[in-house]
């Protein structure tokens, strides 16, 4: 399991700067799943995950109620 300094460090490297491909999203998902299921971090990434992933494929972003 990751703990949630590398995570966020991992997260930082694969978006900072660089073009969107699938190979990153894919890169993503897979940070976000070796978190624990109770950590606040997966809960916010997965989000920002979603969000970042509608936005690359062109739509817009669902909001939420």
């Amino acid at each position: 399991m990751l703990d949630e300094r590398d995570a966020t460090r991992m997260w930082h490297q694969l978006f900072r700067g660089q073009a969107i491909t699938p190979q990153t999203l894919a890169e993503a998902d897979k940070l976000v799943n070796e978190l624990s299921p109770e950590s606040p971090l997966r809960l916010r990434l997965s989000t920002e995950l979603e969000e970042i992933r509608s936005l690359h494929e062109g739509q817009r972003p669902k909001k939420k109620r």
